[in-house]
């Protein structure tokens, strides 16, 4: 890649593509194992918060083991299509639980 990339969108289809419109770089990719591929090269260029479709996120856990600890990069599942498995919402609840201990939802 040729330049820095601060936030970016990676999804299995050409619907990550409407990220670039709020300045993401996008990967459309065909599998969780090239999905591993660009999140790694993400996470060498110091990318800071990188947008995985829930699909891919469903069934990548080795990937999100490997950077749940570091600070960079954030990895947040976003639905893509019409049809959402709740994984991002989860997400989001589990992360207020933990920071003020107790769930509010």
């Amino acid at each position: 890649m040729d330049k820095h990339v601060e936030v970016a969108a990676v999804g299995l289809t050409d619907a990550v593509l409407l990220y670039n419109a709020a300045g993401f770089r996008t990967f459309v990719v065909r599998s969780a194992a090239e999905a591993d591929k660009v999140v790694f090269r993400l996470s060498g260029e110091k990318c800071k918060v990188i947008l995985l479709e829930e699909d891919l996120y469903a069934v990548m856990p080795e990937t999100l083991k490997k950077y749940k600890t570091a600070p960079f990069p954030i990895i947040m599942p976003v639905p893509m299509s019409s049809l959402t498995k709740g994984i991002g919402l989860q997400k989001i609840r589990e992360n207020v639980e933990k920071a003020i201990g107790i769930n509010i939802f």
